[in-house]
């Protein structure tokens, strides 16, 4: 309880003092890194809810899809298929790994996504695709995949 009230007070660019009403550096800097931790695992949980959480409703529509209805696995919605970058793909998965309670190996995150994203189960997805997106549509999938295999082959060796 202690810490929120502090973490509050830091937040507001304030810093802590000792019981002598000096500037305590040291736990103004705790206090800090740990703000920083718990945002940056709120943004991952935020950001892997939203992605799962957008699968599913495109998984349970059947109604035409546009490459901005696709949760792609990258931390900004890409406005294109070049906008999908192999570095960003992997950071995302692999961001996952830091999320409290994850009990999943690198390996078995990547087969999972290599599952979801290989082009021959997505075939029905593509049926979905109205035409001016689809070969924007294939082209993602195809980036997200290599990218996807490239790592995983990576970790192997």
């Amino acid at each position: 309880l202690a810490l929120l009230g502090e973490m509050q007070y830091v937040r507001m660019g304030l810093s802590i003092h000792d019981h002598r009403g000096r500037v305590d550096k040291e736990r103004t800097e705790f206090v800090r890194a740990e703000i920083r931790r718990r945002d940056e695992q709120d943004r991952l949980l935020k950001q892997w809810s939203t992605y799962n959480a957008r699968w599913r409703a495109l998984c349970a529509a059947d109604t035409p899809v546009t490459f901005a209805d696709i949760a792609w696995p990258v931390s900004n919605a890409p406005s294109s298929a070049q906008d999908l970058h192999s570095d960003d793909i992997v950071k995302f998965f692999l961001e996952s790994l830091q999320l409290p309670g994850n009990t999943a190996s690198e390996p078995d995150t990547l087969r999972s996504a290599l599952l979801r994203w290989h082009p021959d189960k997505l075939t029905i997805l593509f049926s979905r695709t109205v035409a001016s997106d689809l070969d924007s549509v294939r082209e993602g999938v195809s980036i997200v995949f290599r990218a996807l295999h490239a790592r995983i082959h990576y970790v192997k060796d």
